[in-house]
């Protein structure tokens, strides 16, 4: 018998739908994306981008609702403006969803993917915008994270464009170029 609550992938498939539909341009990413890029893992959670501020939030908005998010609509906007994120909830999974805060978030839309999910075609973050946010967040899993990410996908992955938005936007000397410098040297031979 099949659960009445989704799961991350039914919650994130639900949330794409919803967007596509209102014409709120997205990208899903997180754990989901990550997955078709490198060695998929599981989440209890789902991270999307939405491309859109100010007033055309409430498209945003109105399509996570759709799509069963349940979300408090004032605090989601000051959360958006103050954090460049809001919050909500689809029965059990968290909703974690990005907006423009930083120049690259433009950069993000620009370069994301179309690709299929189950039977659903979706947008998702490319490869590279996936590396730059896991280097903006900087936590250990994202580490790890990178450090497949970098064997799986070898030469196909465009390591000197990585390395320029993130001297771009923290500087050469920053620890995040650093340790990018090094990822790269101890995972990445092809």
């Amino acid at each position: 018998m099949a659960s009445a609550e989704p799961d991350a992938l039914e919650a994130a498939l639900r949330i794409a739908a919803a967007l596509e539909a209102r014409k709120v341009p997205y990208a899903l990413g997180g754990a989901l994306a990550y997955g078709l890029w490198a060695v998929p893992r599981a989440t209890v959670d789902v991270d999307v981008n939405v491309f859109v501020e100010g007033d055309s939030l409430a498209d945003a908005f109105s399509a996570m609702r759709e799509s069963g998010v349940a979300l408090d609509e004032a605090q989601a906007r000051d959360a958006a403006e103050r954090e460049g994120m809001f919050e909500g909830w689809l029965g059990p999974i968290r909703v974690d969803v990005f907006t423009p805060s930083i120049e690259f978030s433009w950069e993000a839309e620009r370069t994301r993917v179309r690709q299929r999910i189950a039977s659903q075609e979706v947008w998702v973050l490319s490869a590279e915008a996936l590396a730059i946010f896991k280097l903006l967040f900087f936590r250990t899993k994202d580490i790890a994270d990178l450090e497949r990410l970098i064997a799986v996908q070898g030469a196909a992955l465009d390591r000197a464009y990585i390395r320029s938005w993130l001297v771009k936007m923290m500087g050469e000397s920053d620890e995040r170029v650093a340790r990018w410098d090094a990822l790269v040297a101890e995972h990445g031979d092809a």
